[in-house]
């Protein structure tokens, strides 16, 4: 019976991690990661754990120098061989300037490959001056080949005649007790790891050339997932935030 419970804690922590809202944060899991709850940086190319039928959860980070603060909110639905995921956030830096994005990713699941695609409406606003409205566009896909994984993204911002593409390039491993992955994104390099435990789990990230590191610690009870994060990247700002999330496990039909 203890075994069966370790396992069960084990798909809750790794499956109902969550990403931030933030584009200022860095996630300790990897922005690729392909399982959790999504958030600005994360691929829609994400699977799921069948034994639910979905996830919900609240994330909050906040840079204390810049008196920059971000909430989400976010959901996530399992509707047969698909995912449903959307997230809302809002955030804000002093008096200076305030954005308002909402989020959907839609992804489909077999076998060995996971592909997605995502759409996210900004609405960002300077209080008493002027405002404005962006469209982001998101296509991720992962192979998978047992604990390894090769998965890509890329996003699109538009606003007006203005048009920024991004993309993301990720390796990853998922044992039972350890991860590790590599992500880059044409301008850095992350590298991260991950440890399990029976009812946590420790992860970090590095990001080079240019020096930052991410860490987070997550504890999973029954269907609820805590999380609590720090980054920094000096000589640029420090930043603190928390998750909270909860799954909903599908009732079984005797």
């Amino acid at each position: 019976m203890r075994a069966i419970y370790i396992i069960v804690m084990w798909f809750t922590l790794e499956t109902f991690a969550m990403d931030f809202p933030g584009d200022f944060v860095q996630n300790p899991g990897g922005s690729l990661a392909l399982s959790g709850l999504p958030g600005y940086k994360s691929t829609p190319a994400r699977y799921f754990d069948d034994s639910t039928s979905g996830a919900f959860g609240v994330a909050y980070a906040r840079v204390p120098e810049a008196d920059l603060q971000v909430v989400g909110l976010v959901g996530e639905m399992n509707l047969w061989f698909t995912r449903l995921a959307f997230f809302s956030s809002y955030l804000l830096m002093d008096s200076l300037y305030r954005q308002v994005y909402s989020e959907i990713d839609f992804s489909l699941s077999h076998s060995w490959v996971v592909g997605g695609v995502g759409y996210g409406l900004s609405v960002d606003w300077i209080p008493g001056a002027e405002s404005w409205t962006s469209n982001r566009y998101k296509a991720g896909v992962a192979f998978l080949k047992g604990p390894l994984s090769l998965s890509a993204m890329t996003s699109l911002v538009n606003h007006r005649s203005y048009c920024n593409l991004d993309y993301a390039l990720a390796f990853r491993f998922e044992g039972n007790r350890f991860g590790a992955f590599v992500e880059y994104d044409g301008y850095s390099i992350d590298v991260g790891n991950s440890i399990t435990f029976s009812h946590a789990k420790v992860l970090s990230a590095y990001r080079f050339p240019e020096f930052a590191v991410a860490v987070s610690l997550v504890f999973g009870f029954s269907e609820w997932s805590l999380s609590g994060a720090f980054g920094n990247a000096r000589p640029i700002w420090d930043w603190f935030g928390f998750t909270m999330t909860k799954s909903i496990r599908k009732k079984t039909i005797l």
